[in-house]
């Protein structure tokens, strides 16, 4: 994890300046040759496996659907590796102990191996790694492949920049949306931020959220879930729409809000219909409820990441709570991360 954040006394939080500085990502990060390099490693052959923790398994899993590969949970991937192909870890600060781990396994199974991150500086390609040197965050010396770093650190730990950066960065590997397309899906989204303010004062007051999304849009909703309980304190469930009507709702009461993604185009018509289904049965509850949609064409994933965090950014200007440190300012949630990492 990053250095620790700076602990405000209020708005504006780092995690809006993060946000606000998004759109200046696109331009480096689709240019940059480590894309060419990396679809050129993918055409190669093999499986290509997408692996992270947290954000960045979130992002694997944008990775995945625009690569048409696998997303694995960092860990996993690190007990079970694959067999040859191509890894490609995504770790922000290029430190997370799961991740690494699960590349250097991939890379012992003879896959190539490509890291994702915004600390370049912190871990060395294997061509300029010395045999039986360590990084500065104890990765060995089957550093990767490839490393395509992104410009930009995110200052907050309700990472934002930390989920856009290996999205444009997979994307441009992928050839799925030009730099053109994405400005242009982040600048309408962001234009929309008025409606995303008035989707949370619908919320206000709720003791738990649904976050629900059809097709690439259940990854955006696991994405805003963990957005919203680091930024916001909140319990969140995130689930496919489909899953919400086999069996969660008798959990459910005028307590729990409920916000429906609908923005992936695909098969567009069945999607709408089974969201309008969702909204009727939560509204018999009395649920307060939002549906996120009308977003700009083009990359439904980088539309998502951008209405999910002005959305919480939102959610967390209501609830007067500072999302830049989740919580490790205060000594349980402190002893509570030292404890995991001992």
């Amino acid at each position: 994890m990053s250095d620790m954040p700076e602990l405000r006394d209020g708005p504006p939080w780092a995690m809006e300046e993060m946000i606000d500085a998004e759109p200046g990502l696109v331009e480096a990060i689709l240019a940059s040759p480590a894309a060419v390099e990396a679809a050129e490693s993918i055409r190669e052959g093999g499986p290509v496996v997408v692996v992270g923790c947290g954000t960045s398994e979130h992002a694997a899993m944008a990775g995945a659907a625009l690569l048409g590969a696998t997303a694995r949970d960092a860990f996993e991937a690190s007990l079970d590796p694959q067999d040859g192909g191509v890894c490609i870890a995504i770790s922000h600060e290029a430190g997370t102990t799961a991740t690494l781990a699960a590349m250097r396994a991939a890379a012992a199974n003879g896959a190539r191996t490509i890291l994702i991150t915004a600390k370049p500086g912190e871990i060395a390609p294997s061509s300029a790694a010395t045999a039986g040197a360590g990084t500065a965050n104890g990765a060995a010396a089957s550093a990767p492949d490839i490393v395509f770093g992104t410009p930009l650190v995110d200052t907050s730990w309700c990472h934002t920049v930390g989920y856009v950066s290996p999205l444009l960065a997979l994307t441009a590997i992928a050839g799925a949306a030009g730099a053109d397309t994405c400005t242009h899906v982040i600048a309408g989204t962001r234009a929309l931020r008025d409606r995303f303010a008035s989707a949370a004062a619908r919320l206000a007051g709720c003791e738990r959220l649904i976050v629900s999304g059809s097709g690439v849009d259940e990854i955006t909703a696991r994405e805003l879930a963990l957005k919203i309980e680091e930024g916001l304190h909140l319990p969140v469930t995130p689930l496919g729409i489909e899953k919400v009507l086999h069996g969660h709702l008798p959990a459910a009461d005028a307590r729990t809000g409920i916000v429906v993604l609908r923005i992936d185009p695909s098969a567009g018509e069945r999607r709408d219909q089974r969201a309008r289904d969702v909204i009727a049965a939560v509204s018999e509850l009395d649920m307060p409820n939002v549906t996120i949609d009308g977003l700009p064409e083009g990359h439904p994933l980088l539309a998502g990441a951008i209405a999910l965090q002005l959305l919480t950014l939102e959610l967390v200007h209501q609830a007067g709570t500072n999302p830049d440190l989740i919580r490790r300012e205060e000594a349980a949630y402190k002893a509570a991360a030292a404890a995991a990492s001992a």
